[in-house]
């Protein structure tokens, strides 16, 4: 599998013919699918300017990268415990696996899972207006994923999207859920704790595979890198036939551990976080599998029962997956020079 990155569609295209030409000399390679993404683009003062946002109208990559020990400093700071190097490059120090034999491949290396993944915009769309009786449509698509659309997230500000005077840009990432005290958010009145951010990196809040407060879920972290596909949506032009969706990396040391232990544990599982009581049918309410006849998703009200939204469906369905493995440049040498026979 190779991916190609470009910094425009004609230089984009230029690439991939090229690169397509080379491939098939001497019958050495056939080329079988292909699916370009692209970021997404919005007029802004008459011109066609790319954004970084999926097709559900959410600012993206927010929390795509985690700290790493003796890395860079993020670009958004959350001041939790950076992750070892180990969790995401396979090296012989880690404490939960061993480099695949033999070592001069496996050495330095990643995993991925590259993901292919249709989302329903429409039907998201039709669902937060469905609900406008109950809850600002708004108010709601933020609920479920606990940031509002423009990136700012519910723990900071749970009643507008603009507090008064803004948010730092630093401060996008640096929040928490649970202190070590237990105090914060743990029933979620700020931020659900079915949330899909709350799900996908629970912080301070105990949860399967790391059950102290305030604690680290780092062995189970991922690298995200993603793209687009498709046109962006826009509200009331015709759009039947028309897919859209998400091409992405999850990159790790441990698909097991980390991917699959991510989706199954804390994306699909309504007991994922500890003590605190979810409803059964409870799952990840943006990328989770729901069905309309059991899907539920509750929003904690203060001093009354939780505003329960249900009968929706999964807006987001995988359309192929393939687990891959990154090889290190030593590892590339080593494959260069080993002997070929035919």
């Amino acid at each position: 599998m190779l991916t190609l990155h470009a910094l425009s569609q004609e230089i984009l295209e230029t690439y991939s013919a090229r690169l397509s030409a080379l491939l098939v000399e001497g019958n050495a390679f056939e080329e079988i699918w292909r699916c370009d993404g692209m970021a997404l683009h919005e007029m802004q003062n008459g011109k066609p300017v790319p954004v970084p946002k999926v097709h559900f109208g959410y600012t993206d990559g927010m929390t795509i990268t985690p700290s790493i020990r003796g890395g860079p400093e993020l670009s958004r700071p959350d001041h939790r415990e950076s992750c070892e190097p180990w969790i995401f490059v396979l090296m012989d120090d880690a404490q939960n696996y061993y480099v695949p034999e033999p070592k001069e491949l496996g050495r330095n290396g990643s995993f991925a899972v590259f993901k292919m993944m249709r989302q329903d915009v429409v039907g998201f769309e039709n669902f937060l207006q469905a609900n406008k009786d109950r809850i600002d449509p708004e108010l709601l698509a933020a609920k479920i994923c606990g940031r509002w659309r423009n990136g700012v997230p519910l723990s900071i500000s749970p009643d507008t999207d603009s507090p008064e005077g803004g948010v730092q840009s630093e401060l996008l990432n640096d929040f928490e859920y649970v202190n070590s005290d237990g105090t914060g958010d743990p029933r979620g009145l700020r931020c659900p704790i079915g949330a899909h951010i709350r799900r996908m990196n629970s912080r301070g809040q105990p949860v399967k595979g790391q059950g102290r407060p305030g604690g680290s879920n780092n062995t189970h972290r991922l690298i995200r890198r993603g793209s687009p596909y498709g046109p962006i949506y826009v509200p009331g032009q015709p759009d039947v036939g028309i897919e859209r969706g998400l091409l992405g990396y999850f990159i790790c040391s441990n698909i097991e551990n980390q991917y699959e232990f991510v989706l199954k544990e804390w994306a699909e599982d309504a007991a994922f976080v500890g003590p605190i009581r979810l409803n059964p049918n409870s799952k990840d309410p943006i990328i989770g599998v729901n069905d309309p006849a059991q899907s539920v998703f509750e929003i904690p009200q203060a001093g009354g029962p939780p505003l329960r939204i249900t009968g929706f469906s999964a807006f987001v369905t995988t359309r192929a997956v393939a687990y891959c493995f990154l090889p290190s440049v030593t590892a590339l040498k080593f494959i260069a020079g080993l002997n070929h026979y035919s």
